[in-house]
């Protein structure tokens, strides 16, 4: 006789074991559904950049000003007699000392006339000193010493005019220069006034170039400054005149800068000065980390002490082939070298510090 086996007992422990997973799985529902999902920002890492600390220096600011050379001075040597050219002594491209003849004209009969004009002189002169005799004597009266007197002066007069026609029959130079051009030859026909040669002094080269109204403020007579040639000739020089008045239609400045002993004689060509200004506290970076913000302002991306991005705008106060001199910046600020592009103004970032030595990319 088979035995019964008692059902109602295990149909009760089915029916807890299904109460619980029923209870189990509506738990996990809404515990799922209670738990948001994450959003995409949440899920996204914080964007890394390498930034290095910048160490302020000190370095001079300068001002470069382009312009052309010209001699201490010029003067066209013009004759001031009339006659032929029986003598040229001097031509193109000839240094000349002052008071050098550069060419002498026919003097025609102003020797004959000049000895003429002596002898009537002591002429004159002894009738004169033997007419203050008489009057002292009181054998003349005053109205015949006086006519004397006045014959005696009209010679010497005539002496001195003809001397100094005799003189300019010889042309000199005004002061020692080179002579660029010669206007004559043997036979040339002048008179007053017509030009013998250009002489250029060139004892001082002067650079004369344009300042801007907003960079003429620091220049200063006396101030030092590097003249270098196209050609590449370099020369040391001072500024020796800086305009009162600018020019109405550029608004800049005239600025003379002479340099003495030039190796160079030159005018007219073109020449680059820099000039040596004060010095400022300023950091070196390279121009590739320049950024331009929204407002137009020059700058670049530094980080705040949380870590996030700010703008710093700066002056740049001079460049050369590796990179420039900048001003605005704080000492020992963190200068955000690699990924400054990818990142924005307040937005929070995780730096890596690395050396200017480690930072090829940003050129320092």
């Amino acid at each position: 006789m088979a035995k019964h086996i008692p059902t109602g007992p295990i149909i009760a422990v089915l029916m807890v074991i299904g109460a619980g997973a029923w209870l189990y799985t509506g738990n996990s529902d809404e515990v799922a559904a209670e738990t948001p999902e994450e959003t995409p920002a949440e899920r996204s890492l914080v964007p890394k950049v390498q930034a290095t600390v910048l160490n302020e220096s000190s370095v001079r600011r300068t001002l470069e000003l382009n312009g052309v050379t010209q001699p201490a001075r010029t003067v066209s040597v013009t004759s001031e007699a009339t006659g032929r050219v029986i003598e040229v002594l001097k031509s193109k491209g000839d240094r000349v000392a002052a008071n050098e003849v550069i060419a002498r004209l026919d003097p025609q009969d102003l020797e004959a006339r000049l000895r003429q004009a002596r002898a009537y002189q002591e002429q004159t002169r002894l009738e004169y000193e033997g007419a203050q005799r008489l009057r002292n004597e009181g054998l003349q009266n005053r109205a015949q010493a006086a006519a004397a007197l006045t014959q005696y002066e009209q010679a010497r007069a005539e002496l001195e005019s003809l001397e100094r026609s005799l003189a300019n029959t010889a042309i000199r130079a005004p002061f020692a220069g080179v002579m660029d051009s010669s206007a004559i030859e043997i036979g040339t026909y002048v008179r007053p006034g017509d030009a013998i040669a250009e002489l250029y002094d060139f004892s001082e080269l002067k650079v004369i170039g344009n300042v801007p109204e907003a960079d003429v403020g620091p220049l200063r007579l006396g101030q030092q400054a590097s003249v270098t040639l196209l050609t590449g000739e370099t020369m040391n020089g001072t500024i020796d005149y800086i305009g009162a008045v600018a020019n109405p239609a550029t608004r800049t400045f005239e600025v003379e800068i002479v340099v003495e002993d030039s190796p160079k004689q030159v005018a007219g060509a073109t020449a680059t000065a820099v000039v040596q200004l004060d010095q400022l506290p300023a950091h070196y970076i390279s121009p590739a980390l320049l950024n331009i913000n929204e407002a137009g302002k020059l700058g670049v991306k530094t980080l705040a002490a949380d870590d996030t991005v700010q703008f710093s705008e700066l002056t740049i106060v001079r460049s050369d082939t590796g990179g420039v001199w900048v001003s605005g910046i704080p000492d020992q600020a963190r200068l955000i070298v690699v990924g400054q592009g990818f990142v924005n103004i307040g937005e929070q970032v995780d730096p890596v510090m690395v050396g200017k030595e480690d930072n090829l990319a940003a050129g320092l």
